[in-house]
């Protein structure tokens, strides 16, 4: 319970509420709108828009992911040779 609120408490707070009437269908209105509008960058037209850094600033998306869960799902973090250094990892040079 704990975990789940911390991962998703944004999405568990929000269908306390109910589902949302569109069942999750997203019909691509956002990109009509910048063309409608005439703008360069959907960001300037989409309510949530992610930052220049990709991040959610409602969601905090990208979050950290635990060891185990990689693990679970067989997926491996390739860093380059500079993010190891800085994070003292050992690189497969292979």
């Amino acid at each position: 319970e704990e975990e789940a609120q911390a991962k998703f408490g944004y999405l568990l707070d929000c269908f306390e509420y109910g589902a949302p009437p569109h069942g999750g269908l997203a019909l691509g209105l956002d990109r009509l709108a910048m063309l409608l509008a005439g703008s360069p960058s959907i960001r300037d037209v989409i309510a949530f828009p992610k930052s220049t850094t990709a991040q959610c600033l409602l969601t905090n998306a990208p979050s950290p992911v635990a060891d185990q869960q990689l693990q679970d799902l067989h997926v491996r973090v390739a860093l380059d040779k500079e993010e190891a250094a800085d994070k003292e990892v050992v690189v497969n040079s292979s």
